[in-house]
């Protein structure tokens, strides 16, 4: 019966318990013996008595079930029937009359319920039990209910106990219920009696402890259940039960007890486990399986050496929550985890885990298991550290740093090190080099032996500096070629040359490629003479390529430079792919003249690879514009040609082939490019999707949004909010939601679409979760009106769990909100919202709410960096106390792991109390944090401290090195301290590098570059810049000097005498340094005017590579040229340093050429002026189209334009115009928002007039540019306190400056969030302390003043 079982069961919980229950023999009926319960109270029932006592003939049941003379057949159509169809063929036709024959009953038959209850009403049962004198004492004695049944000839055994309940009597379980009710309503007691089973605590407790040798009872209970299935209500949740009490009771019996019952018994469990695992679909099931049971499965996996029950236990595990691996883990036996790590040690090959292809999450439930299988030993030994060495590329810094230090000068350790080095990751490598160091055994890095430094090659490229250049040369020597073949940085690598071969000049070819990655830190004046040597070797320039490419040469440097000069000669199309390969990190440099000689095929192939570097603006689109005049560009081919955005221009996207409309990768297409694009390249980008959908003959925005957009949708976040307000109605919203709750809208967008809802139908706080992204632009009124719901936690945790960007004034809502109501439960907020909570309000998170954002700040600390300085402060001290790091003398190298880039945000008088050689250990580390501009005079104190590398004046080459970018926390006078012979070329360029590098990095762009870093650099470029010895000469760079450098960094004078040729081959490089001065632009384009005319000829690419010398063309230069073409203007308006006259000439030039009025000027063309709008007078601003300017202003929003004050208003004046946004004072707060800085533009009176949801809507910069005598004019104290904390933040020194004692006290509120301060940006409003200084010169000045009257 059990083969068809699953026939009417459909959980898969049900599933797996059939299949653990079938192939089970089948039995006699029941030959019940007296000693039966008394087996069963002592617990030596065995399998077989087990079976004679409690399992009932099948052949009854299905009698019972299918139908006889008591009891008619089951419905047809029903589950039963069809059952019941299977197996009719398979019984006896006269099983009724063969199974109440009770004259052949055994004794014992007569006390089977099932037995009775199915030939209860058969004629002369009554008699044989009744006027049989001997059965009727036997069975009376013990079975009073006979007594009644045989007193009274018209009863009914209606006494006779059911089966469930006969059951329940016989076990001694600790249940306290009336087991009579099994008769009549059986779900809700059998649930009870199993809860108890369900839960891991109930193992342990003796009353229960039965239930890990009745599994087989539950079967039973199971199956009799599962007969009646869909009878009552309810019963479908007691089988569930039964079928998850069968599986854990299985596992708690071990096996032991099923082994004698059925062979491979352990293989069996694990088989069926794994089913359910696969097939189950409720997670909490698993995870309660999972969370219990584990140590029974890792012992069951281990017995049979099963890999693939093991892999599916893993992948399990993986999808675990992480605080429930951890306890999984802790909450397991010592003996058991060690059992199962030894095993999965063994296994780990088998299990075939790709460590690179995992998700995110499986990354942190890998993380957290290692932590936890680590923190289960107190010690960790070396055999341990085996075992678990397959999780060492999980190992966690603060992990590996808490291994005993002896374990690290193991043999075995060191070995399990090397073999998973390739999969660690850098700061792993430091943590293992920093904990080596701490073990004493073979003394100090001078005295290691070579063997030694041998077995920890992998680690010796993340040995700490310091300790890096103690290195001698009798232990580098014969490790240089095996360090040539690691990725040794360049401190190491000219610490290994200047060691190894201090005495050596003059490297042969030969000997350079010998040296492999070291070769590439070689100086550049030696690499520059062998690159001069004729011919070329290819092995030679081949290796060099390979250090660009692969990161150990800076591309823009001198070396590089000189590379490219050498490869002018070289035919790339005649290059094997090896070579072409070691050329991926040059190819931009290379410009187009290089691929002219490729077929165009391989010219695609080449630019279409991954991570390929962006090329300049005027190689780009030289590049586009041959390859669109070989064949019509495909959208396909552009999206893979993302090294050539730059380039992009109107001409290059009119000649696309376009895809179908329904084609899916049209979106996936655009969504990579218009991440990539600059706005005024979205600006033409919008404008030829539109002609795009206008040549198929549809509308691109109608009342309803046509279909060619529906397939467009990816654009839509990037459609002007005018569009949007003109042609979307709340029904059409509704309409297509589906599709819309899933884009990422602007928040301006959010807003809009929003109101355009409510203005359809009422949003209640159940539908506005149905929104999506959309519900982001709910109002702070509509919030309010749920305020004081019971659930408004719920709503909380809704809206900061929405995917995108929060509105500030949003945010500030919500958090006011909560201030109100200290008693909602803050764990319901996100860690990314909690971070930026008020300082007083994150003292209601609860520590598991802190370490949540604490996880949160490290994984993204770019979010950390854009909150104020005071709450930066506040999350880096509360670290301390979550992160359970007590200072007592100093901040130890353990507090500096945990803290990571935090510590640096620390008040300044607990920064300084770290421990200097702990940092010393951790410079590189430092090296990519950001750095508080209030903190600088600490690093530089830290730096300069006699415990670290001493004052500046007495660095060496090696200081400056270890030190890198982290020089300019030096003030220029320490700079200018540092000798001259120590400020060599080579370093010098190596640390501006690595500065540029770091500012290019996500954290570099979010930190900002440094205080006063142009003073700074130009301090430490003193040397090069101005020429060594006492008779000096100024000297004339090239252009390898100015790419060692940076263009900025010479006078006028110096670039003034500059060869033309020389010049020539830099002048892309130059014109990109948007920090030259009026002067040096000028001086270079006096040297480059006879190259560049006449203006007339100037082509499109010459204008992309001239970049900002353009600015120091004369007015009639500029007219002249040809600026007609869009993509050559929207580069000219991303340009800063035009004057009022040359932006004037620059848009007259374009009207002139393109034969253009100002009215005719469209939205691609405004998007497209950028700066250069400027260039139009007032009178022409008001003749614009005041719906084409509002189209263009969400391309325009970001720029901080340099018009007048005139102009801004005229601007301002035309978008409140009928046919733009209309009158100022029915604008939103969205309105504000997208027109962005243009806001600053607003007219005194207008600004005044301002109302607290449209001053919601100003952009932070916006408020940066607002003038500042305007701004305290404009805003009363009242405006002020309503900005929020991001707006508060943008207003600057000199407008704070302006502002009245009151209107700062305003300032300040909005800022800290209504909380209680002394201090705002550095300005402490309490009464100055006295230094010891001050209090000397105020001492001085009272002297001076007694002897003047004396």
């Amino acid at each position: 019966m059990t083969k068809e079982y699953h026939y009417f069961n459909q959980s898969s919980i049900d599933d797996l318990c059939v299949q653990l229950s079938s192939e089970i023999p089948g039995g006699m009926g029941p030959d019940a013996s007296e000693d039966c319960l008394a087996q069963l109270g002592t617990r030596s029932l065995s399998a077989q008595d087990f079976r004679r006592c409690f399992l009932p003939n099948s052949v009854a049941l299905l009698t019972s079930l299918c139908g006889n003379e008591s009891y008619p057949p089951p419905p047809e159509g029903s589950w039963a029937a069809e059952y019941c169809s299977h197996q009719v063929n398979n019984s006896s036709h006269n099983l009724s009359a063969e199974l109440c024959a009770y004259n052949n009953w055994a004794l014992a038959s007569f006390t089977n319920s099932t037995l009775l209850e199915l030939c209860g009403g058969r004629e002369g049962l009554r008699d044989h039990v009744c006027r049989n004198i001997t059965l009727y004492h036997q069975l009376a004695t013990n079975h009073h209910w006979l007594l009644d049944f045989c007193a009274d000839p018209g009863a009914k055994p209606e006494g006779i106990k059911c089966f469930l309940q006969r059951v329940f009597d016989m076990l001694p379980a600790p249940y306290n219920f009336d087991t009579t009710q099994l008769c009549v309503n059986p779900g809700p007691f059998l649930l009870e009696a199993l809860y108890r089973l369900s839960q891991c605590e109930g193992v342990v407790d003796e009353r229960v402890g039965w239930l890990g040798t009745v599994s087989y009872v539950l079967r039973v209970l199971d199956f009799v259940v599962g007969l009646s299935a869909g009878l009552e209500e309810g019963e479908s949740e007691v089988r569930q039960g039964l079928g998850q009490a069968i599986l854990l009771s299985s596992l708690l019996d071990n096996t032991s007890f099923w082994a004698t019952l059925r062979p491979n018994a352990s293989l069996s469990v694990l088989q069926t486990v794994a089913i359910f695992l696969r097939k189950e679909q409720d997670p909490s099931l698993k995870e309660d399986l999972l969370s219990c049971f584990s140590p029974v499965l890792w012992d069951l996996i281990q017995r049979e050496d099963n890999s693939s029950a093991l892999r599916v236990l893993l992948q399990e595990y993986l999808q675990m929550p992480r605080e429930s691996i951890r306890t999984m883990v802790m909450s397991a036996e010592k003996d058991a985890v060690k059992r199962f790590l030894s095993h999965m040690h063994q296994s780990w090959d088998q299990l075939q885990v790709e460590t690179s292809q995992a998700s995110q999450k499986e990354q942190q439930a890998m993380e957290t298991m290692t932590s936890a299988f680590i923190h289960k030993f107190p010690r960790v030994t070396p055999d341990l550290f085996v075992d678990l060495s397959q999780f060492i590329p999980f190992m966690s810094v603060s992990d590996i740093m808490s291994f005993p230090a002896s374990l690290m000068v193991n043999d075995s350790v060191l070995m399990a090190i090397r073999d998973h080095s390739s999969n660690m990751k850098s700061q792993q490598k430091r943590a293992f080099a920093k904990r080596l160091l701490q073990s004493h055994v073979l003394g100090e890095v001078p005295s290691w032996p070579p063997y030694f430094l041998s077995s920890i090659l992998p680690l010796l490229p993340h040995l700490p500096v310091c300790h890096f250049q103690q290195l001698t040369s009798q232990q580098l020597s014969p490790l240089v070629e095996a360090l040539g073949n690691t990725t040794l940085d360049g401190i190491r690598g000219r610490h290994v040359l200047r060691t190894v071969f201090s005495k050596k000049t003059n490297f042969t070819s030969d000997e350079f490629l010998r040296l492999g990655v070291l070769g590439c830190y070689l100086n550049p004046e030696d690499l520059h003479v062998l690159l001069l040597a004729s011919p070329l070797s290819q092995p030679l320039w081949q290796r060099l390529a390979l250090c660009v490419s692969e990161g150990h040469t800076s591309a823009s440097g001198r070396l590089s430079h000189w590379l490219l000069l050498a490869l002018r000669s070289v035919n790339g199309s005649t290059l094997p792919p090896p070579a072409l390969r070691s050329l991926h990190g040059l190819l931009p440099h290379l410009g187009a003249s290089f691929l002219q000689s490729f077929p165009f095929s391989q010219v695609l192939d080449l630019l279409s690879q991954s991570d390929l570097p962006r090329y300049p603006p005027a190689q780009a689109f030289q590049i586009l514009s041959s390859i669109t005049k070989h064949t019509n560009l495909s959208m396909d081919t552009l999206c893979k040609l993302k090294p050539l955005l730059p380039g992009l221009s109107p001409l290059a996207l009119s000649t696309l082939s376009w895809p179908e409309l329904g084609d899916a990768s049209l979106c996936q297409c655009w969504s990579l490019v218009l991440a990539e694009l600059r706005p005024a390249q979205r600006g033409i980008l919008y404008n030829t999707l539109q002609q795009f959908i206008l040549m198929v003959s549809l509308k691109a925005l109608d009342r309803t949004l046509s279909n060619a957009t529906l397939h467009l949708h990816c654009l839509l976040p990037y459609v002007p909010l005018r569009k949007l307000m003109s042609e979307l109605d709340g029904p059409a919203v509704l309409k297509d939601l589906p599709l819309y709750k899933h884009l990422p809208w602007s928040p301006q967008q959010a807003q809009l679409l929003f109101k355009k809802i409510l203005q359809a139908e009422n949003i209640t706080k159940e539908t506005v979760e149905t929104l999506g992204y959309i519900a982001g632009g709910m109002s702070c009124d509509w919030l309010r009106l749920w305020a004081n719901e019971s659930d408004f936690s719920e709503l909380v945790r809704f809206i900061t769990e929405l995917p995108g960007e929060m509105r500030p004034a949003l945010r500030k809502c919500v958090t006011e909100e909560l201030g109100k109501r200290p008693e909602t439960n803050m764990s319901v907020l996100s860690p990314w919202f909690s971070a930026g909570l008020p300082v007083k309000m994150t003292q209601n998170l609860s520590n598991i709410s802190l370490v949540a954002v604490l996880e949160y700040i490290q994984k993204n600390f770019t979010v950390f960096l854009q909150l104020p300085r005071h709450k930066q402060t506040a999350w880096a001290d509360l670290a301390l106390s979550v992160l359970d790091i007590t200072l007592e003398d100093s901040i130890s190298g353990a507090a500096l792991d945990l803290l990571g880039p935090l510590f640096l945000f620390l008040d300044r008088d607990t920064f300084r109390q770290v421990d200097r050689e702990a940092l010393r250990l951790r410079l590189e580390d430092l090296k990519a944090y950001c750095l508080p501009k209030d903190i600088l005079i600490e690093v530089a104190s830290i730096l300069t401290d006699r415990g670290l590398f001493g004052e500046a004046s007495s660095w060496t080459m090696g200081d400056l090195e270890h030190a890198g970018r982290l020089v300019f926390a030096l003030s220029p006078r320490q700079i200018t301290s540092i000798p001259l012979d120590v400020l060599s070329t080579e370093v010098v360029e190596q640390i501006l590098e690595g500065e540029r590098s770091w500012e290019d990095s996500e954290v570099g762009r979010a930190c900002g570059v440094l205080h006063g870093q142009g003073e700074k650099q130009r301090s430490l470029l003193r040397g090069i810049i101005k020429g060594r010895g006492r008779r000096r000469k100024e000297p004339t760079p090239s252009c390898a000097d100015i790419k060692g450098t940076f263009p900025s960094a010479w006078r006028a004078t110096q670039l003034g005498r500059m060869g033309e040729g020389e010049l020539g081959q830099c002048v892309e490089v130059v014109g990109r340094d948007g920090s030259l001065s009026p002067e040096q632009r000028r001086t270079l384009w006096t040297k480059l005017r006879r190259a560049y005319s006449p203006m007339k000829t100037l082509r499109s690419d010459q204008i992309l590579e001239l970049g900002c010398i353009l600015t120091e063309m004369s007015e009639r230069e500029l007219q002249e040229a040809n600026l007609s073409d869009l993509g050559t203007v929207a580069h000219l308006g991303t340009l800063t340093e035009w004057s009022p006259k040359k932006m004037r000439a620059a848009i007259l030039s374009f009207l002139r050429h393109s034969r253009q009025k100002v009215e005719q000027l469209g939205e691609t063309e405004l998007a497209s002026f950028g700066h250069l709008l400027c260039g139009l007078t007032s009178s022409e601003i008001r003749r614009l189209d005041p719906y084409k300017l509002s189209l263009a202003v969400l391309f325009l929003r970001d720029l901080a334009l340099p018009c007048t004050e005139q102009q801004t208003e005229a601007l301002t004046s035309r978008l409140s115009s009928p046919t733009g946004f209309g009158p100022i004072s029915s604008w939103g707060s969205e309105v504000f928002t997208e027109i962005g800085t243009l806001a600053a533009g607003l007219a005194d009176m207008v600004l005044s007039a301002l109302v607290k949801e449209q001053i919601e809507g100003l952009t932070p910069a916006a408020i940066a540019l607002i003038p500042p005598g305007k701004l305290a004019v404009v805003f009363s104290e009242t405006q002020l306190s309503w900005l929020s904390q991001e707006q508060a933040t943008a207003v600057t020194d000199d407008q704070w400056a302006e502002l009245s004692s009151e209107q700062r006290q305003a300032l300040i509120k909005a800022l800290y969030e209504g909380e209680v301060v002394q201090e705002h940006r550095g300005r402490n409003w309490a009464a100055p302390a006295w230094s010891a200084e001050s209090l000397s010169v105020w001492v001085l000045h009272l002297c001076c003043m007694l002897c003047h009257l004396l």
